[in-house]
């Protein structure tokens, strides 16, 4: 079965830090469809109207540059479609209303390394996006190092977390060079071994080897630094965990954790339901 992930392409190509994320992990090319996906700027009240061929062109440019680069990464023509729409209300309510109506397995977007008093003046994309009301998991990818493989799939016992553990199973199911790692942090009262069981049949529903599935824990407070630390330590290509912005329990209660592993998380793409 194909994973269909749309793909949002920026005018910017130093920024297609998406394209450069799926490049390095996928290594079963042909099981990966891609919608690429720019949104033009609005230059009117009539959303209709066609561009004007300065947009136009740039909007080639950039998906063509981005498709070239899947192409020369081994990803299959067919499986590559480029889709243009004008902005008509606010960029990112655009791309939830595309990823929504496509019913994409992921939403794949870029994001530029910019400190956090920077991301909150410029209230960037991103971290809009989770906001919203969405059908997809989202993956934010913040220069991605293309030296790293494996999954840190972060789990807590609440449903968003075995949510993206489902997700995570059918994503990397094929592809078996990736191990993934059940990251516990150990809070009091938790019961560790029922939450990361859970986790665990989820992903062997998606028919992930028991072989690939590793379980590390550790006990702490500060969540979001554990899950950084060892993400960085074991040089993680992805970093999976639930977000939810008011979960009835779990350690991503309020969002808080996911959110600071947006700003602060480098190397990895992070993976958030």
């Amino acid at each position: 079965m194909h994973k269909h992930l749309l793909l949002t392409i920026s005018d910017d190509p130093s920024s297609l830090y998406g394209v450069k994320f799926v490049n390095n992990f996928f290594k079963n090319k042909d099981t990966v469809r891609f919608t690429l996906f720019f949104i033009a700027p609005r230059s009117g009240r009539d959303v209709e109207f066609e561009l004007d061929q300065h947009v136009e062109e740039s909007c080639d440019l950039a998906l063509e540059s981005a498709r070239q680069r899947l192409l020369l990464d081994g990803f299959v023509e067919e499986n590559i479609s480029c889709k243009v729409k004008k902005r008509s209300m606010s960029k990112v309510k655009d791309i939830i209303r595309e990823a929504n109506q496509g019913l994409y397995d992921a939403l794949v977007l870029g994001r530029r390394g910019i400190s956090r008093l920077e991301e909150l003046i410029n209230d960037s994309v991103s971290m809009r996006v989770l906001e919203q009301e969405r059908k997809s998991p989202i993956w934010i990818c913040r220069e991605p190092d293309p030296g790293r493989t494996n999954v840190l799939l972060c789990v807590d016992g609440s449903e968003p977390a075995l949510h993206i553990a489902d997700h995570v199973g059918f994503m990397v199911q094929n592809e078996d060079a990736h191990t993934i790692t059940l990251f516990h942090v150990n809070l009091p009262g938790n019961k560790n071994q029922a939450i990361v069981d859970q986790a665990r049949e989820e992903l062997i529903k998606n028919g992930i080897a028991s072989e690939r599935i590793k379980v590390k824990t550790v006990a702490g407070s500060n969540a979001d630094q554990l899950i950084a630390q060892e993400a960085s330590n074991g040089k993680y290509a992805i970093v999976a965990a639930g977000y939810a912005e008011k979960p009835k329990s779990g350690l991503f209660r309020l969002g808080s954790t996911s959110k600071k592993l947006c700003y602060n998380l480098k190397g990895a793409a992070l993976w958030l339901t």
